[in-house]
């Protein structure tokens, strides 16, 4: 297939990953950003982010010059502009979606005549529309808007890029949806096509429920403790059903976070309640999640005999394993609420140098020396390797709060440890009285 001229606008994760990847399935791409720290960062080779084998696609991409990054790019001379600009949302949930405007415009500018603005972004469903609308008051009504939804993961988003679940492609032109599939055509993987709004509506819908798979098993985990169950085991028999999957988001913790679950669950009640339904399923989700670092909190409180004063380590700061992003991070959440009843907290992740309103020492001991109480945020293996006994030797009291349910709690409680499994005996204050 012939090489196609393509603009990434928005180099950001999504728009990094996306023209890396089109330039390795042979088109010329070319990456714009109003950042020109980023710009000059990845036409050097180098990124920011924990990408497994993304900086290798990098530099082989630029050595090929198939890639290339620029603050700008030349008018007329692009057949396809994809938009991966930020939707952030307002204070009522209501993403925004002025940058996706503006690189509308800005894409309006570049591409040749007839050619196709790719809006990879997540947009609320109609979006497309408006963006047509607003083309052709321009002058630009020879060019159409088609919506890729992007599914990538964080941590593991190149990889979703080159074997991904699915492609989807939405459009009201069959030709231009045609055209734009034919661009993932070195993907082995089901390509959906589909009118606009259900692409636009796809990510959306993916998103929310899998924030409900996190809410639902939170709720299970708080049920399995009330009844004394283990939780891993049940996690583990609703996993093998082959209806459900070892990939489910199946497992408790502090809830979801990052930047997409959390926006995207808000932008979807708000797009509802815009047409005058009421998604009460997906309020119920939200609801859950937001609970879940208050109960945290409370626990910790009860169990020290409050916070004031108390020194508490917390393991894992980015909103999940594996990837250093801490954006709408719930370990960061709890972190802000201990401190806002005097906590002091200290805080570690190997791919975290640095976390606002928490000091990170730098080194797992050094984040437990002293400490009042733990709180594993994250269910990883550095966290499942760590000793409880050398943890006991460094604190001051052992107290453990396992949110993901990732560590052995017999030997937690063998080596001292009270935890949120059971707590049975009082904690000690450091005058020897029982809290």
């Amino acid at each position: 297939m012939e090489a196609e001229r393509v603009l990434v606008i928005g180099v950001g994760r999504i728009g990094a990953v996306t023209a890396v990847g089109l330039a390795h399935l042979l088109h010329d791409v070319t990456g714009v950003d109003t950042n020109a720290g980023r710009v000059e960062e990845l036409q050097a080779g180098r990124l920011r982010e924990a990408e497994p084998g993304l900086r290798a696609a990098l530099q082989s991409a630029l050595r090929l010059r198939a890639l290339r990054f620029a603050p700008g790019a030349a008018p007329g001379g692009f057949d396809f502009a994809f938009l991966c600009v930020d939707t952030p949302p307002l204070p009522g949930g209501e993403p925004d979606l002025r940058q996706l405007f503006a690189a509308a415009e800005y894409a309006a500018r570049t591409l040749r005549p007839g050619g196709t603005v790719v809006t990879r972004s997540t947009v609320p469903p109609g979006t497309g529309d408006r963006l047509e609308a607003a083309l052709r008051a321009a002058g630009r009504g020879d060019l159409g808007v088609v919506h890729v939804p992007e599914f990538l993961r964080e941590g593991r988003a190149w990889e979703d890029f080159r074997e991904p679940d699915r492609i989807v492609v939405g459009a009201r032109d069959r030709v231009r949806c045609e055209r734009v599939a034919r661009l993932f055509a070195g993907i082995s993987a089901p390509v959906y096509r589909c009118d606009r709004v259900t692409a636009e509506l796809a990510k959306y819908a993916a998103n929310a429920f899998l924030a409900t798979t996190v809410s639902f098993a939170n709720e299970m985990a708080d049920l399995a403790a009330r009844l004394g169950a283990d939780p891993e085991v049940l996690f583990e028999t609703l996993r093998a059903d082959r209806r459900i999957g070892r990939e489910a988001y199946l497992g408790p913790g502090l809830g979801f976070g990052g930047h997409c679950l959390p926006k995207d669950t808000a932008a979807l009640e708000y797009v509802a309640a815009a047409r005058g339904l009421t998604l009460h399923q997906l309020q119920a989700t939200i609801r859950v999640n937001r609970e879940r670092v208050g109960q945290a909190a409370a626990w910790l409180d009860e169990a020290l005999g409050g916070l004031e004063g108390r020194t508490i380590a917390v393991l894992g700061l980015a909103f999940k394993p594996g990837t250093d992003d801490l954006r709408e991070s719930r370990a960061l959440a709890l972190a802000e609420a201990l401190a806002l009843h005097g906590a002091e907290v200290r805080g570690y992740d190997p791919l975290v140098r640095e976390a606002p309103g928490i000091c990170c020492p730098g080194t797992l001991p050094a984040a437990l020396e002293g400490a009042d109480a733990l709180v594993v945020a994250h269910r990883a293996d550095w966290v499942r390797a760590l000793d409880p006994c050398e943890a006991a030797a460094l604190m001051a009291r052992q107290l453990v709060y396992d949110a993901p349910g990732g560590i052995d709690h017999r030997a937690w409680a063998a080596a001292g440890f009270v935890t949120n499994r059971c707590l049975r005996e009082p904690v000690a204050a450091a005058d020897g009285s029982e809290r």
